[in-house]
């Protein structure tokens, strides 16, 4: 139900009440101190974190987290208003599932056991869209058309590269259905910093050529000839690109090349999950509801690492440099 000024009353009142379930810092520093992989999840247990009668413990705590991203998902499609919104968190692991069936046509067998289950596509209905482009089983000309482009790829990496494009192209799409400027500003933001971490890996990578106009999408702030400026000079230059100033700070803070690396990724979600904090204070609308689910999906994220980091008895320090800020003003 939705109103003239933007106003979804059932969605935004569940939404302002899950938020505040969200976990908090102190939360996360009781889970740091625990001392194994039992303990953390006697904490998680006890803060009903899960949402099951079951408890979480070292054999099932995959499978619990799985089942808590599907709950996740059943929310989404219970409040969203509009289907472009729960399409949108679902795109991920839609182009996970599409990237296997390409692999598979081109390695020539199944891979069944790395699929994932949250998506808008069965692996039964993406293999089914993989027999005939004009069929369009999807239901979406950018997916069906990025599908098949990464189902004649000539090389196995490239179906990587084409379907990340395609997830950027449809991502930004399904921005714009929601008719929100700023929803279409953060996703064109989440684009060029996954140029910039491109660009990185390129550097990494010592520069192979042609390898970042393979990678890089155009749905950002700046096309490829612009980028293509400053990817092929020398790394000074790059200090020169506008768009390089702009996101400077993320990076700025890491002692040295290795570290810049090792946690970009964990420094650009921190930047987006800084960017979304401002819903917190807004009590309607759509942007609210996709702050939440854009951060609840990342807490899980966040759960996933810590375990898995006290599984393998990494230190505290090392788990931490891993995670992502919680959702909190």
């Amino acid at each position: 139900m939705r109103t003239v000024n933007g106003i979804f009353p059932y969605a935004n009142t569940i939404i302002c009440i899950e938020d505040s379930k969200l976990l908090k810092q102190f939360q996360y520093n009781i889970l740091y101190n625990t001392p194994d992989l039992q303990a953390s999840l006697d904490e998680l247990n006890k803060m009903n974190y899960f949402h099951t009668y079951v408890s979480a413990d070292a054999a099932n705590y995959s499978a619990v987290l799985d089942e808590l991203i599907k709950d996740t998902f059943d929310l989404m499609k219970n409040v969203a208003p509009g289907e472009a919104l729960w399409r949108m968190f679902a795109l991920y692991y839609d182009i996970h599932n599409m990237k296997l069936v390409a692999k598979e046509r081109f390695l020539g067998k199944r891979l069944d056991s790395l699929a994932v289950d949250f998506g808008s596509y069965s692996l039964r209905t993406i293999r089914s869209a993989a027999v005939r482009e004009s069929d369009d089983i999807l239901g979406n000309e950018t997916l069906t058309g990025g599908f098949f482009e990464a189902l004649r790829a000539k090389e196995l990496y490239d179906i990587d590269f084409i379907l990340d494009k395609t997830y950027f192209a449809a991502l930004k799409k399904l921005a714009e259905e929601l008719g929100v400027p700023e929803i279409v500003e953060f996703v064109v933001e989440k684009t060029d910093l996954f140029n910039v971490s491109v660009y990185f890996q390129s550097l990494a990578a010592g520069t192979p050529k042609g390898y970042f106009a393979k990678a890089f999408s155009g749905q950002g702030s700046c096309p490829l000839d612009e980028w293509l400026i400053y990817v092929d000079g020398e790394p000074e230059e790059a200090e020169k690109f506008p768009l390089w100033q702009k996101y400077k700070p993320i990076w700025g803070t890491a002692a040295g090349r290795r570290q810049l690396f090792e946690e970009l990724d964990v420094l650009i979600d921190n930047y987006l999950i800084e960017k979304t904090k401002a819903c917190k204070l807004m009590a309607f609308g759509v942007m609210p509801i996709c702050a939440y689910f854009f951060n609840k999906l990342m807490e899980i994220k966040n759960i996933r690492i810590l375990l898995t980091g006290k599984k393998s008895n990494y230190s505290t320090y090392e788990i931490k440099r891993r995670m992502r800020a919680p959702y909190e003003l």
